[in-house]
């Protein structure tokens, strides 16, 4: 199952994404939830404080590829892989990997 969550901002994404990982996984085993959000709040409202080495996924790990006529980011490498690599173990079996950053204000 995959769930994706988008609207205007302050509207709670951030908040019921979180809350839904952590219910899922309970209930599941283990969830996977991806923050893509360009100012990444998720891992704090999954429960994971700052780890010691935060890995945020490079965007060299993503390639444009053409499928019937349209293009298609791909992933460079296979998602198992990516996963070990770059996600972050959090309460109730939530995995989480965020895709990156501002670097600083203004960066648009």
């Amino acid at each position: 199952m995959r769930i994706a969550i988008s609207g205007k901002g302050g509207s709670g994404k951030t908040t019921i994404a979180g809350t839904l990982a952590r219910l899922a996984a309970r209930r599941l085993g283990c969830v996977l939830a991806v923050d893509g959000d360009p100012n990444p709040n998720l891992a704090q409202t999954i429960g994971i404080s700052a780890p010691e080495k935060w890995e945020l996924i490079p965007s060299d790990l993503l390639t444009t590829v053409e499928e019937n006529g349209e293009k298609r980011a791909k992933l460079a490498r296979p998602i198992d892989e990516v996963i070990a690599e770059f996600s972050v173990d959090g309460p109730d079996g939530v995995k989480l990997l965020t895709m990156g950053e501002v670097d600083h204000a203004g960066e648009g």
